[in-house]
């Protein structure tokens, strides 16, 4: 069987599922909205398929042949315009939900096909593998003959987080996610469908028409942008209805493994989930201390309830007798302690719980839990005050409740050891284990969050202090750095608290001090992981750090992690100078040592794109690791690298398993931490087989690149670069820089071909996130977030931030010496880092679409001379980096080694044009009567009948720029 077959006979499925579920939504449309918008719908596909086809076959004709082609295309092309201009608003926005509903269906149907293929895998006996699973890492030990011992050195070691964040690019709303879950489930009916009855499938269809006429009837769009309560519900959302499950699953799956072929290895809770939602205050200004407490006393909320749902479930079924089992001194003592202090309980439970011990036990858990639950929130702290929040609340007490996650955790162990004493291993290995690292993994905190802060406000609220106090009366912000570090280190060294009461402070300063009152009040309510860290973004020197350093010190906090964030490109390079002054400064040295000698380290792949180019970021991060694992072995100090990806490739995104194995060597060393962001938590998480899949992409990439070289017996695992390699990639990144900077930064005139020719203004009406699209008023490139600036290029298929440079700079390579080709391939074949990012391209360039792109400009950019000067040079640059990478990687089209993600992307392109024909005139409609414009229900009534076609126009836009990123699964 030819290779091309054999990808259509394993895909047959999925593409009945896509036919299946497109038929059920063209009949769903034809119930609610009539035959006119189903036949335009069908009419735009069938053309924008015939295009697509023709502009294939172009490229495959001789030149005769090619004018006839051309003037099709034209032709086409002209048609589906007309179709999309003569549309009235009503059937257009129709058609566009269409579309993106069908684009709802597709990606859910692909997601269920690879639970499917993964399925399928298993089940044959002659299959090998997965590559990046939990089987395949255990194959990958027994091939290199590496012993217990080294695996559990590691493991001890090891400490991973995905942390999740409310970066505003989710585009997909709750309640389509919540809808494909269920058509997951139905979907997975329906792959049994031979043992369904008639009256089944029947009802299967009918549950199939429900859902997808209510997918069809809700709005795509949200109508009210989303506040952080929203945005802290959405996180929850994915904790406690998918992530709770699998995590435990995860941990099964992998010590079920393990055992077999290493019986005595423990696997620590080493993967850990944290949040940044309600915690990320840099740029946010609805982001403070309230909404830390609140995201933390929701979360307490939730994981309780589990606990106790699970213990309860225990209690009910562990009827054991006291005169058929028995159980440990420890246990029974702990139980007479336990009856001891509640003795109503007790007597609620009955005489018969003395003879059911284990059911007693979990009962009396129950009972203390609950009254963790019955414990009053932490009260908000609105605002800064003089002494400490822990001192200002009354003593409430803990009576029975249990005083942390430590303690629960010691009874239920009480408990296992007591049953497996007892020969009870069903039991002890089954749901009590599967308990056991819920409350290893989630303490009473569900994610630990982090806390981000822009470095400014710190430095601002530093020289309010200092001049409030009488203590300067200059500026500290313009000082010099050696003068800023010098005050600081007096301020550390001074015993007295700086901020004594009476202070008449900016609500700004207040803001910070607030922060890290909670965050003091929050680690001891809830344990010291419940706030894993403060982020410092867009650090530069040693006194960002000691910074937040005073802060702790001013609040009594002396062991919360300082993370420094680097994110321009100057920032990376700068990154191992400004840690190495901060190791040997005697000060920050003390708070190491209270920290265990831990430094975290973040790194930005978003804003070094957008500042440098996706070469340039990805060879600085790159080179930046390598000197994080020299300084942390020159220092004994322990470096976990911060991985701040997004999803899209200009933002870091890609396939993480590859991403991770692609890093230095040794800059792993068993402990990292990677954010998943926006649209990637609904892809990765919404589904349990689909986030444990994700969560062991993870665990085998960080383990498999952190097992010391020396035990590994196969070449080319943690290929070191060749200096000739190294010096390669340093000249095309230079190369690269100058060409994006000179387009995006240097020509004067981008910024309005960029601000007419994507939807960037028209993006911040959509309402994805709580977060504004810009860090200040500005409409400077330099200003803008690097997400709107990614989404907004993704939207037009340009897709420029993830890939423009890269072609002059590998022409430019090659034509100084041909031989060089030869070089590249040696690279790409045998360094992981130069692979993925190579792979990563390809997908990006395959998404792009010059044709498309080009109408965006024709259109939308004013000055006809500007439009066609740029257009043409990404153009150029486009076809260079196309011609550049096949070269490198070989085939004659791009992802001719990836045949599975080429025909993804290919079945997709056609169902999208549609959006972006009707995204471009809409646009244009919009923008001519004044741009974008909302109104709720009473505004419409007093509009007039411009400002009213106004709103719709908006509504339609808003629509495309949803439809689009679910199509080309990318937002930013």
């Amino acid at each position: 069987m030819s290779e091309r077959m054999y990808r259509r006979e394993k895909d047959h499925a999925l593409r009945q599922d896509i036919r299946v579920l497109g038929n059920t939504l063209g009949q769903s449309i034809q119930r609610h909205e009539g035959h006119q918008v189903f036949d335009t719908v069908e009419q735009l596909r069938g053309l924008c398929i015939r295009l697509r086809d023709q502009s294939e076959r172009l490229k495959q004709v001789d030149d005769a042949e090619k004018i006839t082609i051309q003037q099709q295309i034209h032709d086409m092309e002209q048609e589906i315009l007309r179709i999309v201009s003569e549309s009235d608003l009503d059937t257009a926005i129709d058609v566009i939900r269409a579309f993106t509903v069908y684009f709802h269906l597709v990606n859910t149907a692909e997601q269920y096909h690879r639970i499917r293929r993964r399925r399928a895998h298993e089940l044959d006996p002659q299959s090998t593998p997965q590559r990046g699973s939990l089987e395949a890492l255990v194959e990958f030990f027994k091939r290199n003959q590496i012993d217990g011992e080294t695996l559990q050195k590691l493991f001890n070691q090891m400490s991973i987080d995905l942390v999740f964040t409310a970066h505003p690019t989710e585009a997909t709303r709750r309640s389509l996610i919540t809808k494909s879950r269920r058509i997951t489930e139905l979907l997975n009916k329906s792959d049994h469908a031979d043992l369904m009855t008639q009256r089944e499938r029947e009802q299967w269809q009918r549950d199939l028409d429900t859902v997808i006429d209510l997918l069809w009837r809700t709005d795509a769009v949200r109508q009210v942008r989303p506040q952080p309560l929203d945005e802290i519900k959405m996180g929850i959302y994915y904790l406690d209805e998918i992530i709770y499950y699998a995590l435990p699953d995860l941990y099964a799956e992998f010590e079920e493994l393990l055992h077999k072929e290493y019986p005595d290895l423990v696997v620590p809770p080493f993967l850990r989930v944290g949040s940044w939602i309600g915690g990320d205050q840099d740029g946010n200004p609805f982001i403070h201390a309230d909404t830390l407490l609140t995201a933390l006393n929701q979360q307490r909320n939730y994981i309780l309830i589990h606990y106790r749902r699970t213990l309860f479930e225990l209690a009910r079924e562990c009827s054991q007798s006291i005169d058929h089992s028995t159980v440990t001194p420890e246990l029974q003592a702990s139980l007479d302690r336990d009856m001891a202090a509640m003795p109503e309980y007790t007597e609620e439970l009955g005489p018969q719980t003395a003879l059911e011990p284990y059911r007693a036990k979990f009962s009396l858990m129950w009972k203390r839990l609950g009254e963790n639950r019955a414990m009053p929130p932490i009260p908000q702290q609105l605002s800064w005050s003089s002494s400490p929040l822990a001192d200002q609340q009354e003593e409430t007490g803990q009576g029975i409740a249990y005083k942390d996650a430590e303690e629960l955790l010691a009874d239920l162990r009480l408990v296992q050891d007591s049953l497996l004493a007892d020969g009870e291993t069903t039991i002890a290995q089954g749901p009590l284990q599967t308990l056991i690292r819920q409350v290893e993994s989630f303490g009473f905190y569900f994610a630990a969050l982090d806390v981000r802060q822009h470095s400014e406000r710190h430095s601002s609220a530093v020289s309010e202090l200092l001049q409030v106090t009488g203590l300067r009366k200059d500026d500290y912000k313009t000082l010099p750095e050696q003068e800023r570090v010098q005050i600081l280190e007096n301020l550390l060294q001074d015993p007295r608290i700086l901020t004594r009461p009476g202070l008449k402070l900016s609500p700004e300063t207040s803001q910070i001090l607030t922060n890290f009152q909670t965050i003091r009040q929050v680690r001891e309510t809830f344990g010291k992981r419940a706030v894993n860290c403060y982020i410092t973004s867009m650090s530069h020197s040693l006194s960002d750090l000691l910074e937040v350093q005073f802060f702790c010190k001013e609040m009594g906090i002396y062991d919360l992690p300082i993370v420094p964030l680097f994110e321009t490109i100057d920032d990376l390079r700068r990154c191992t100078d400004i840690l190495e002054t901060a190791f040997t400064h005697p000060l920050y040295q003390e708070y190491l040592k209270n920290c265990g000698y831990e430094q975290q380290v973040m790194l930005g792949y978003s804003d070094s794109s957008k500042d440098g180019g996706i070469l340039t970021s990805s060879w600085e991060l790159y080179q930046a690791q390598s000197r994080l694992a020299t300084l942390s072995q020159r220092h004994g100090i322990t470096i976990t690298i911060f991985h701040g990806r997004g999803g899209a490739i200009g933002r870091g995104g890609g396939p993480i398993y590859q991403a991770i194995l692609a890093q230095p060597p040794v800059s792993v060393n068993g402990r990292l931490r990677i954010t998943e962001q926006g649209e990637m938590l609904s892809f990765k998480y919404g589904i349990h087989d689909i986030a444990i899949r994700n969560m062991e992409l993870v665990i085998a990439g960080a383990v498999q690149s952190s097992i010391p070289i020396e035990h590994i017996v196969e070449s080319q695992v943690h290929p070191k670069p060749k200096t000739d390699w190294v010096a390669t990639m340093t000249r095309l990144s230079n190369s690269a820089h100058s060409r994006y900077r000179k387009l995006i930064y240097e020509d004067p005139a981008f910024l309005t071909f960029f601000e007419q020719a994507t939807p960037i203004k028209e993006i911040g009406w959509l309402n994805i996130g709580s977060r504004p699209a810009r860090r200040t008023v500005g409409r400077a490139i330099e200003e803008l977030r690097a997400i709107p600036w990614i989404f907004s290029w993704m939207q037009t298929r340009y897709v420029l931030p993830s890939w423009y440079g890269v072609g002059g700079a590998l022409e430019e390579y090659l034509q100084e010496d041909p031989d060089r080709l030869a070089q590249l391939q040696q690279m790409y074949k045998q360094w992981p880092f130069l692979q993925t990012f190579l792979d990563n391209l390809q997908m990006t360039l395959s998404k792009a679409d010059m044709s498309i792109a080009h109408v965006y400009a024709h259109f939308l950019v004013e000055d006809r001379g500007l439009s066609e000067r740029i257009a043409r040079e990404i153009q150029s640059e486009y076809e260079r980096t196309c011609r550049a990478v096949t070269a490198i990687v070989g085939g004659r089209n791009l992802l001719d080694n990836s045949p599975t993600l080429q025909e993804s992307i290919r079945r997709r392109n056609p169902y999208v044009d549609p959006l972006s024909y009707f995204q471009i005139i809409l646009l244009k409609r919009l923008r001519a009567l004044g741009g974008p414009l909302t109104l709720d229900a009473e505004a419409q009534k007093q509009a007039s009948a411009e400002e009213n076609e106004r709103a719709r126009l908006t509504y339609a836009v808003l629509l495309t720029i949803n439809g689009i990123a679910a199509g080309v699964r990318n937002t930013g």
